[in-house]
């Protein structure tokens, strides 16, 4: 059955997924068709009765010639002429189907609020196109004022947004990186279970004490997301208390539920950010009718720029980046046999490193994904220099720039994820040790990427087949290595 709008309630994450990512239909509902088409008529009738106001799109051009006002002939005019862009943008790969129909269901929430004034028609066209394939939008290149350069590409795929006879907007909105955001914090809470498992299983490889997660910690930190990184991190490591060394685990272990608890605390915020900002669609610009303003007019406005979710993302990946930190030092402290108390090196009872059954200098492997990461997670500010040659647009919305470079910095995090992951299973194997229940069948979803090493192999392979499993859980959910553990915020 297709997903229904009727209010913007049903503007949720978990309809965005279902529309973007699984590919279902969508279709609006009859209380958001009447919405709509209310909305229409009292802005026909609003223009009818002000021939002479500005408005902008409507009674003015767009863009470098807003100033110049344009009756009904002119408006038609420019019509046939269509868009003047047909594709600006260039560089690095196609962005992913789900991205696209991400950003066609976010210009769906500005419908389906009234404000663009758009009729049942042009709604309900845009709807149906997502039974289809999308356009082909460029990844590079984007970043722009009122996120203007990915539209072109909707407005010359999809003319019924350009043929409408009169509306307030039938796009200018902050589609793309709401849209983008909202798949990002889908994949960001997978990807937070994904972690926190594999630092259980860091944690049971070198025996960490659990009083370095008792839960009587959870009053002394009055941390809401800091308690349940204790409570995950217990419920990963449920079983006898055998052999645990007896004297504390280094710095890294120690801190890391604290760690945890901020990146949970910033996935929320992600997490509620891009659902509230799919159901607060705002363009330029944008109708009010009665009972949705404090009067009937048209405004122009800077809605169109979301200044949000720029912080949201970039909190998400310096979290990827402290984790990676810590995911690092444990790679190595597993492998320093005078601390970790396991075999020096991992190397197994009577065999030597240089045999090469072993996964020692590893270790050195995420150094470089680290240094990359920081690179990519400095702060998303607005940018320096004026936009284009442009009397309007003169600062670009940075929403996509934080979107695209979280992706990344979170890539580089499966790496490290898929090296740590391998690094504890193979240190658990050599001492003949099982994962803790909790942990078994998430333990053998990684075996079968990268199996403990008992032959001299191209490890580094293994370390790659994993990340990619991992990243692909991430983005598709339906896994092992995703699912939820007991507790979350």
């Amino acid at each position: 059955m297709p997903v229904s709008l009727n209010e913007p309630d049903d503007l949720t994450l978990i309809n965005l997924e279902r529309v973007a990512v699984k590919g279902e239909k969508i279709r609006f509902g009859e209380t958001a068709i009447r919405t709509i088409s209310a909305s229409n008529k009292a802005f026909l009738e609003y223009v009818s009765a002000r021939p002479n106001e500005f408005i902008y799109g409507t009674t003015s051009d767009y863009g470098p010639n807003a100033k110049n006002r344009i009756n009904d002939k002119e408006r038609q005019r420019l019509k046939k002429i269509g868009v003047p862009f047909l594709g600006l943008s260039f560089g690095d790969e196609n962005l992913p189907e789900s991205a696209v129909r991400s950003m066609v269901f976010a210009i769906l929430g500005l419908f389906l609020r009234g404000g663009s004034a758009v009729s049942p028609k042009t709604a309900r066209a845009l709807a149906k196109r997502l039974d289809g394939p999308m356009p082909k939008i460029p990844a590079g290149g984007l970043t722009s004022p009122g996120e203007i350069l990915p539209l072109f590409y909707l407005l010359r795929a999809f003319p019924e947004l350009v043929d409408e006879p009169l509306c307030a907007s039938s796009g200018n909105t902050a589609f793309c990186s709401v849209g983008l955001a909202g798949i990002d914090a889908i994949t960001t809470q997978r990807r937070l279970t994904l972690a926190q498992k594999v630092f259980a299983l860091s944690f049971e490889a070198i025996q960490a004490p659990l009083e370095h997660i008792d839960p009587a910690l959870k009053p002394l930190w009055n941390d809401p997301y800091e308690a349940v990184a204790i409570d995950n991190l217990s419920h990963c490591l449920k079983g006898p208390l055998i052999n645990r060394r007896p004297f504390q685990a280094p710095v890294s272990y120690r801190i890391l539920p604290r760690i945890l608890g901020q990146a949970l605390r910033a996935s929320e915020r992600l997490y509620r950010c891009s659902e509230e900002s799919l159901q607060s669609m705002v363009s330029n610009p944008m109708f009010f009718t009665t009972g949705i303003g404090s009067k009937v007019e048209t405004i122009s406005t800077g809605g169109y720029h979301n200044a949000r979710i720029p912080q949201a993302l970039d909190g998400v990946s310096m979290s990827w980046v402290d984790l990676a930190e810590l995911a690092r030092r444990h790679i190595i402290k597993l492998h320093k046999g005078p601390v970790s108390k396991l075999p020096d090196r991992l190397v197994r009872l009577g065999d030597h490193y240089r045999a090469g059954r072993t996964t020692s200098y590893l270790e050195f492997v995420p150094a470089d994904f680290v240094d990359q990461m920081r690179r990519l997670s400095e702060p998303t500010l607005l940018l320096a220099a004026e936009a284009g040659a442009s009397e309007q647009d003169d600062i670009n919305a940075n929403g996509y720039i934080a979107c695209r470079n979280q992706r990344q910095v979170a890539y580089l995090f499966d790496r490290i994820m898929a090296v740590l992951g391998g690094v504890a299973s193979h240190a658990l194997d050599i001492q003949d040790r099982r994962a803790p229940l909790e942990l078994a069948n998430f333990v053998a979803e990684i075996r079968k990427y990268f199996p403990p090493v008992t032959k001299k192999r191209i490890i580094g392979n293994s370390a790659a087949r994993l990340a990619h499993r991992m990243s692909d859980a991430i983005d598709n959910g339906n896994s092992v290595m995703t699912e939820t553990i007991a507790d979350r915020v």
